[in-house]
C-alpha cells in the first residue's frame, strides 16, 4: 500500500485534504466542491493520470500532473466536460 501513501501525500502537499473512504480503489483529495481522483489503475503505474472532478458542476477533465486546487479550478473552467460531452 505504500503507492496509496505515496499518492496521497502527494495531494497533500499540493493542497489537497486526503480522503481514505475508499482506500483499496480510489485515492481522493477534496477542496471544497472539487475533488482530485486517483484511480488504483493509474497508482500503479510509471505514468498516474489524476481525475480533476468538480462536483457542483459535474464536469470533469483529465491530467498527469496534480494541480493546486487553484490550478485545477482553471483547469476544469477551461476545459472541464460533463461525462455526455466526452
Amino acid at each position: 500500500m505504500a503507492d496509496k501513501d505515496r499518492i496521497d501525500r502527494k495531494l497533500e502537499e499540493a493542497g489537497w485534504e486526503a480522503d481514505g473512504t475508499f482506500s483499496e480503489h480510489l485515492a481522493i483529495g477534496e477542496s471544497g466542491d472539487l475533488c482530485v481522483l486517483v484511480h488504483r489503475s493509474t497508482w500503479e503505474t510509471d505514468e498516474p493520470a489524476y481525475e480533476l472532478y468538480d462536483v457542483e458542476r459535474h464536469v470533469s477533465y483529465w491530467v498527469h500532473e496534480i494541480p493546486t486546487p487553484e490550478q485545477a479550478t482553471e483547469l476544469l473552467e477551461e476545459h472541464g466536460k460533463t461525462p455526455e460531452e466526452e
